[in-house]
């Protein structure tokens, strides 16, 4: 049976892990429906305008969430993963 993984894709999981930093997680093409969701009346983040080096940057409750982007790769941080990962289950695209 074939390996789901490669080592070397293993190995990039386990350092991005370790940084609290997902790399490629945020798909820019779903990136606005991403931030529709986020600002509808039941979430309720508050969309702010990204700083140079990010793609999107929202406030809730104190907390301020940030994807940056590089011009190659999205990255995040662990509350974002778990929106986004909320985002994809209840949601089609």
């Amino acid at each position: 049976m074939k390996k789901k993984f490669s080592s070397k894709a293993l190995k990039r999981m386990e350092q991005a892990a370790r940084r609290e930093e997902w790399i490629d997680l945020v798909r820019l093409e779903r990136l606005a429906e991403f931030v529709a969701w986020l600002t509808d009346d039941f979430h309720e983040w508050q969309g702010q305008s990204p700083d140079v080096g990010e793609c999107l940057r929202a406030y809730k409750d104190g907390r301020t969430i940030i994807v940056r982007y590089d011009g190659k790769h999205t990255r995040c941080t662990r509350a974002v993963m778990a929106l986004w990962y909320t985002f994809e289950c209840f949601t089609t695209g």
